[in-house]
C-alpha cells in the first residue's frame, strides 16, 4: 500500500516544525492529543489503545543529506540516494506499541552510545540524539541516566525492549513518552546548576526534585509503552503509574522523607472534589485525557501502599502487575487481581472508594489523653459522592516506651477510648501525610 499527504495546520497535524540554532531543520512528532491518525494511516491508539500492532514496526525516513531521522527501534541502518542528496534511514522495533507513540525525529543529530556498567537494568546501554550546540549539556545530563534505569528495574522489572534501545531523542517541544526514542525537550537543568545558571524560568518548578522529562517520559516505558490501558477509561495506568514512578525515583536515590516532600508538593493538584481517576466508558484519549489521572494517580497508589502496609508485598504487587501485562493491555481489574493474590485479601471496597467513584476523605477531630487512655472523637466525611474507610496509624509513648496501633475510621463519627497503662504521650499519625485525604486532628492539653 502506498499513501501520501500533506501534514494539517499546527497544533492538529503531530508535527513539530523548528529551525535549530543553526539554522537547519530540526522536525518532530507528537500526536498524543490530535491521535496518530492525524500524520499516518493507522487504526489509532486514540481510539483503540487496545490494538497494537502485535509485531512491531519496520520505519523508513527519506531525508535531506546532512540530517538523521530517529525512530523507534534499532537502526537497521542508512542508505545514500544515488544523486547523494537523499538518506533514507531504517529501523525495526519489535514489540507491540501504542501508535501514537509512533515517532519522527529529523535534525542535524549528534549521537552518543554510552555502556552501561550498572546490572539488573535489561540493557548493556543507552543512547542519545542531540543538537550539535547541545552535546556538552547531554553529556552531563544524561549522567543520571544509568541510576535511573536502575531504578525502574529493581522496581518494575528489566527494561521491556531490549531488542531495541533506551534512547533519549532532542526535541522542539517539552517532552514525550514515544517509545524507545524519548522525547526530551527540557533545559537540561544538571548542566545550568554546574554552569552556575539559574533555573530556566519555563520548566524550574518541575525541575525542583529532579529533570522532569528525563525522570516522568522514561518512565512510561514501563507504564505505557511497556503496560498499555485496555480503554482509555484506565488512562490513569499511563500516568498515575508514571507519575508515581517519580516518587520510586526519589525515594530509591534520595529517601522516603524526600519523596514524601514530593508528595505534599502535588498534594493540591490531586484533591480535587470532581476527580475521578476512572474516566468512564467508551471515552477516546482527548475525552480520558485530564490532570487528575497524573497526580490522584500517583497519590491514590500512594495510599493503597500504606493500606497495604506492608512494603515486601506492595513492591512484588507492583512489579508482578508489570511484567504479567508487558506488551499487553490491562485494566483496574487487572492490578486488583493481582494484589488480592499477593495479599490474600478483598480489595474491592478501596477500588470502588478511590478509582471509581469522585473526592476525597475528610478526618477531623480531637484525641484527648488522659490517665486512663487515649480518648477519640473523629469525624470521617467526605468532599466526594460517597463515603471512605480509612486507616489512622496512632503512635504514642507510655512512660517512656512507644506504642502503636491502627484505628480504622469507618463513615461518620468514631468516638472510643483506647486504654492505655499510663496516660499517652508524644502522640504522632506517622502514615496519615501518605493517605489523599484532608485532615484536621488536633491533640487536647
Amino acid at each position: 500500500m502506498q499513501y501520501s499527504g500533506s501534514p494539517r495546520g499546527r497544533g492538529f497535524s503531530g508535527f513539530h516544525w523548528a529551525k535549530t540554532p543553526s539554522g537547519k531543520p530540526w522536525i518532530n512528532t507528537s500526536c498524543q492529543g490530535p491521535g496518530a491518525q492525524s500524520w499516518w494511516p493507522c487504526k489509532a491508539s486514540f481510539f483503540h489503545p487496545e490494538d497494537k500492532p502485535d509485531r512491531g514496526m519496520l520505519i523508513e525516513y527519506t531525508v535531506p543529506k546532512g540530517l538523521t531521522a530517529v525512530a523507534n527501534g534499532r537502526l537497521l541502518g542508512s542508505k545514500k540516494s544515488k544523486d547523494g542528496q537523499w538518506t533514507t534511514w531504517s529501523w525495526r522495533h519489535e514489540y507491540p506499541l501504542c501508535t501514537y507513540s509512533v515517532t519522527l525525529n529529523v535534525a542535524p543529530y549528534v549521537h552518543r552510545k554510552v555502556k552501561l556498567s550498572v546490572k539488573g537494568t535489561g540493557v548493556d546501554s543507552f543512547e542519545y540524539w542531540v543538537l550539535p550546540e547541545n552535546v556538552k549539556k547531554a553529556d552531563v545530563q544524561f549522567e543520571e541516566v544509568p541510576g535511573m534505569l536502575a531504578v525502574y528495574a529493581k522496581a518494575f522489572g528489566p527494561f521491556p525492549f531490549p531488542k531495541s534501545k533506551f534512547a533519549l531523542v532532542e526535541t522542539n517541544f517539552w517532552g514525550m513518552e514515544h517509545s524507545t526514542a524519548v522525547a526530551y525537550g527540557s533545559s537540561y537543568p544538571k548542566w545550568r546548576k554546574k554552569e552556575g545558571l539559574p533555573p530556566d524560568r519555563r520548566y524550574g518548578r518541575r525541575n525542583r526534585f529532579y529533570d522532569y522529562i528525563l525522570i516522568h517520559e522514561s518512565a512510561h516505558e514501563w507504564w505505557g509503552n511497556g503496560v498499555s490501558a485496555k480503554t482509555w477509561g484506565d488512562f490513569w495506568i499511563h500516568e498515575g503509574f508514571g507519575t508515581y514512578a517519580e516518587a520510586v525515583y526519589l525515594e530509591r536515590t534520595k529517601d522516603r522523607k524526600v519523596a514524601d516532600r514530593w508528595f505534599a508538593s502535588i498534594r493540591g493538584m490531586a484533591m480535587s472534589p470532581q476527580g475521578r481517576l476512572f474516566r468512564g466508558k467508551n471515552v477516546n484519549s482527548a475525552e480520558a485525557y485530564a490532570g487528575v489521572i497524573y497526580y490522584k494517580g500517583a497519590w491514590v497508589l500512594n495510599t493503597l501502599r500504606t493500606y497495604v502496609n506492608d512494603d515486601a508485598v506492595w513492591w512484588k504487587t507492583v512489579k508482578d502487575f508489570n511484567m504479567a501485562f508487558r506488551y499487553k493491555n490491562a485494566n483496574t481489574s487487572d492490578f486488583q487481581a493481582i494484589l488480592e493474590k499477593n495479599t490474600g485479601k478483598k480489595w474491592d471496597r478501596f477500588f470502588r472508594e478511590w478509582i471509581y467513584q469522585k473526592g476525597i476523605p475528610k478526618i477531623t477531630g480531637t484525641l484527648e489523653p488522659t490517665s486512663k487512655g487515649l480518648v477519640v472523637d473523629i469525624k470521617n466525611s467526605t468532599s466526594g459522592e460517597r463515603v471512605w474507610n480509612v486507616p489512622l496509624d496512632i503512635t504514642w509513648k507510655e512512660s517512656g516506651a512507644l506504642q502503636k496501633m491502627r484505628l480504622w475510621l469507618a463513615p461518620g463519627m468514631t468516638q472510643k477510648t483506647l486504654p492505655t497503662q499510663a496516660k499517652p504521650t508524644d502522640i504522632q499519625f506517622p502514615t496519615l501525610n501518605r493517605i489523599l485525604c484532608g485532615h484536621r486532628l488536633k491533640i487536647k492539653d
